[in-house]
């Protein structure tokens, strides 16, 4: 049966992570409002020169975006943000652009459950971007942020999350095994721990998702982004790619070797499988990393293993843009120029350049793809149910139904 469920839409190279006139009126200070109180808002009173931005993110993200919204005014003096920071950022910024009141700076994921970025995509209504001086190397050369296939930058990214694989340092060491930055490495290690008390890897059978990550950072590298595209996209002649099949390939080898009852775990589980020292990996994020650290550097976290040798990790992001009617757009462009140097100075919002090279991100949104069905497969072959072969075949099946 088909299911239709979010995949990752694009891949992108490399993650490391001023001022106008406006004739718009001065937004109204309703700090203490009934109104403020209703939608979560904050609106700041303007100055001479000023530009609206609406933020989605709730109270906890407010000092964090109002300390952005000072420096950068520190910076830019006469300037002022009108910004407002809401939960119902969607639909807040949906009303002022039916109005012909459209906001001139957006942080408002395409992910966001109200669709309204995504609709502001199809519509071709945002303003074209430019690369910026403080951007990450290679940010803007993903689909996302080139959403019409004309090569122009529409989206900008931030706010990048690593994934990859977390291991406990100290049962690492006492291992004896390195990194693997292959999978022929990951598989050794795979073969080391037979004889050990622990696995080498465990996943999260109940809740899949993490293989297409797994998958792209163990391909990409070999095929090229643009064919990776294609593939997440489900054309039918990429997944004819020998890489596929060697990705399954790999899996098949080790079905044995993974964690007991891993096909059936959640994602608590797994993490629960990493601090009682029953795995020696597990596929995490950066968020995860750090809650595992609350009390300690106990945990690291490291790319996942190419097939080729090219080692390399996955971040994902979320997007900013400029709506097409915007009266600002220049003193966006300039704030939005501002948050990437911010944040390239902040290193609990920024991914670190040093920590892998290269780097390469995804982006997860929701449309119409095949991840559910691809990442059943993986665990049916961790599971020893589907071969390699087996597997090439049915998610050929899956894309002439699709």
């Amino acid at each position: 049966m088909k299911k239709i469920l979010s995949m990752l839409l694009a891949i992108m190279m490399m993650v490391s992570i001023f001022a106008g006139c406006s004739d718009e009126p001065a937004e109204e200070n309703v700090g203490n409002s009934e109104s403020e109180a209703e939608n979560g808002g904050i609106v700041v009173e303007s100055l001479n020169k000023s530009f609206t931005a609406i933020i989605y993110g709730d109270e906890e993200d407010e000092e964090y975006w109002n300390d952005i919204k000072a420096a950068f005014e520190s910076e830019n003096q006469g300037v002022t943000v009108n910004m407002i920071i809401s939960e119902d950022a969607a639909y807040e910024l949906r009303d002022r652009i039916l109005s012909g009141n459209s906001p001139d700076f957006v942080y408002l994921p395409s992910d966001e459950e109200s669709g309204v970025t995504e609709a502001l995509i199809k519509d071709k209504a945002m303003t074209e971007l430019e690369k910026f001086a403080f951007a990450p190397e290679g940010a803007f050369d993903n689909s996302i942020c080139k959403p019409y296939g004309d090569g122009e930058i529409y989206l900008a990214p931030i706010f990048f999350e690593q994934k990859g694989l977390i291991y406990n340092t100290e049962m690492l060491s006492e291992s004896g095994f390195g990194l693997p930055e292959t999978w022929d490495d990951f598989i050794a290690v795979a073969e080391g721990c037979k004889n050990k008390d622990y696995s080498f890897f465990t996943y999260a059978g109940d809740e899949p998702d993490e293989f297409v990550d797994i998958f792209a950072a163990a391909i990409v590298n070999s095929i090229g982004i643009e064919e990776m595209n294609k593939l997440l996209n489900c054309d039918k002649e990429a997944w004819e790619n020998d890489a596929v099949t060697s990705f399954a390939e790999k899996i098949e080898s080790i079905t044995k070797l993974v964690v007991s009852g891993s096909s059936t775990k959640s994602r608590e589980d797994v993490i629960d499988c990493l601090k009682e020292g029953e795995a020696l990996f597990i596929s995490g994020s950066s968020a995860d990393l750090e809650e595992l650290n609350k009390d300690g550097e106990k945990y690291a976290l490291c790319a996942y293993p190419s097939i080729d040798g090219n080692q390399m990790t996955i971040a994902s992001f979320s997007e900013m843009y400029i709506p097409i009617e915007a009266k600002e757009p220049e003193l966006a462009k300039d704030f939005m120029e501002y948050i990437y140097k911010y944040i390239s100075l902040d290193s609990s919002s920024a991914v670190s350049a040093n920590a892998f090279t290269p780097i390469f991100a995804v982006k997860s949104a929701d449309n119409e793809t095949l991840s559910d069905e691809f990442c059943e497969l993986v665990v049916d072959i961790f599971k020893g149910d589907v071969s390699a072969e087996e597997f090439n075949d049915k998610m050929l099946e899956y894309i002439e139904e699709y």
